[in-house]
C-alpha cells in the first residue's frame, strides 16, 4: 500500500462522547501541521456522538467519518480505522483528549530527526470540564520492551507512527489493555520509540478512569504477563510489581 507522503491520518475512536468530541476534533484541526486527515468512527454511541460527527464532517472536507452497527470497543473501532488511513504518519486521539497546537509538528519532527518509528510525548491531566488537575506525566525520551513492562506510559492520544507499521497489524481486543499489548508487540518486532519530554496532550480523567476498578485493571495486566508475553510467574510477578508501584506515582496527587 502508497501512503501519501508528509500526510498525518488522525483516527478517532468516538464512543458516546457527545459532550467532548468537537472540542478534540477542534484540537486537531487547529494544529500548525496542517497536512492531515481526520478519521472517525462511531462506535455504535448511545448518545449524539454520530450526530456531532455529520456536523463535523459537513465543516470540514478533511474529516472523514464512519459508523458501526454494533458497539465493539475501542479495538475493534481503531481497526476499523486502521483500513482506511491514508497517511505516512498515523497519530491516535482519544475521543475526550485534547492536543496541544504544536503536538504534530513537534512529533513529526522527532519521528524525521531521530530516524524512529513511534513517537509518544509527556501529558496533562484535565477532570470532565477541562481544567488542569494534578502533576504532568513527563515520560523518558527512551522506551525499550523491558521498560514498558514495568510501566506503560505510553499513552494512545500522545502517538504519532509511521503507517507502513499498520500493515497487516491489529489491535487484539481480548486483552483490556488492548494499546499495551500492541506497544509491546510492535517493540518486539523491532520498532523504534522515542518520546518528547514536553507535554502536548491533555489527558482527560473521567470517574471511570479516575476511580476505575483498579483490582480488574491489575488482574488484566497479570494476563498480558501470563497469557500474552507468557512470562514465569517469579518475572511476571517482579514486573507487576515495578507496574504498581509506577501506578502509584502516576496518580498520586489527582
Amino acid at each position: 500500500m502508497t501512503f501519501q507522503k508528509g500526510v498525518c491520518s488522525v483516527i478517532i475512536p468516538a464512543f458516546n462522547c457527545e459532550d467532548t468530541l468537537r472540542e478534540t476534533v477542534q484540537s486537531a484541526l487547529a494544529q500548525t501541521y496542517s497536512s492531515l486527515e481526520i478519521l472517525i468512527v462511531d462506535d455504535a454511541s448511545r448518545d449524539q456522538t454520530a450526530k456531532v460527527m455529520k456536523e463535523l464532517a459537513e465543516e470540514d472536507s478533511r474529516i472523514r467519518v464512519f459508523f458501526l452497527s454494533q458497539n465493539g470497543g475501542v479495538a475493534q473501532a481503531r481497526n476499523v480505522l486502521f483500513q482506511h488511513v491514508k497517511g505516512e504518519y498515523t497519530a491516535f486521539l482519544d475521543g475526550d483528549d485534547v492536543w496541544k497546537s504544536d503536538k504534530l509538528e513537534k512529533q513529526i519532527q522527532l519521528l524525521e530527526s531521530e530516524k524512529c518509528d513511534l513517537a509518544y510525548s509527556s501529558y496533562s491531566f484535565i477532570d470532565g470540564e477541562g481544567n488542569d488537575i494534578g502533576h504532568d506525566k513527563i515520560v523518558p525520551m527512551h522506551c525499550s520492551f523491558k521498560a514498558l513492562l514495568k510501566e506503560n506510559y505510553v499513552l494512545p492520544s500522545t502517538v504519532v507512527m509511521r503507517s507502513t507499521w499498520l500493515q497487516d497489524r491489529a489491535m487484539d481486543g481480548t486483552y483490556s489493555h488492548e494499546d499495551f499489548v500492541f506497544w509491546l508487540g510492535l517493540l518486539q518486532d523491532g520498532a523504534i520509540a522515542r518520546g518528547c519530554v514536553e507535554s502536548l496532550v491533555f489527558y482527560r480523567l473521567s470517574d471511570s478512569n479516575r476511580s476505575g476498578d483498579k483490582v480488574k485493571a491489575a488482574k488484566n495486566r497479570w494476563i498480558v504477563y501470563r497469557d500474552f508475553l507468557h512470562l514465569s510467574v517469579p518475572v511476571a510477578a517482579w514486573y507487576f510489581l515495578q507496574y504498581t508501584l509506577n501506578g502509584l506515582r502516576k496518580y498520586r496527587g489527582i
